[in-house]
């Protein structure tokens, strides 16, 4: 049913361990340019905001009252506008400091590994178990597989800049 979310799903993860397995050690961690993140640190924050996905997928929760892909659409305009510039939550910041290529890439392949079967299992009509006050509470689980989708494609394309930097 919800075979070509998930299906841009595993690319978008898979494109970013791809992109991250391009740079070797030193250009993973070297700021590009000013007020810039290193590769590494994009993709530590793509880690950190993907951990444990699969266990909000697949948690029992109930079932909305609208369409459940209802804020897809919103998602994907507000995360693909790469003109507009967003400052990440504080929970999933990256730290500031040398990133061990293999951990990295590791620990994302990790999360990909749980993140697809659980999207293929999950009921994703349901609402996503989120604490109160989440940006995105109220969401459905098949409107966060669609946020992990665009956030990854926008982090992606950063990558890729930061590599074109380099």
């Amino acid at each position: 049913m919800h075979n070509e979310i998930i299906s841009q799903l595993e690319t978008a993860l898979g494109k970013t361990i791809t992109l991250l397995g391009s740079f070797n050690e030193k250009d993973l961690n070297t700021v590009p340019f000013e007020g810039s993140w290193t590769a590494a640190q994009v993709g530590r924050h793509l880690f950190k905001s993907q951990n444990g996905m699969d266990g909000l997928l697949l948690a029992p929760t109930g079932p909305v009252d609208r369409n459940p892909e209802e804020k897809a659409a919103e998602l994907k305009n507000l995360f693909l506008d790469f003109d507009t510039k967003m400052k990440s939550p504080d929970f999933i910041m990256p730290e500031e400091k040398e990133y061990d290529k293999d951990e990295l890439i590791a620990s994302l392949r990790e999360v990909k590994d749980k993140m697809i079967p659980a999207a293929k299992q999950a009921d994703l009509t349901q609402v996503a178990p989120l604490p109160q006050g989440h940006p995105f509470e109220g969401n459905t689980k098949l409107e966060m597989v669609h946020f992990v989708v665009y956030h990854t494609m926008r982090h992606n394309h950063q990558i890729e800049k930061i590599g074109e930097a380099l």
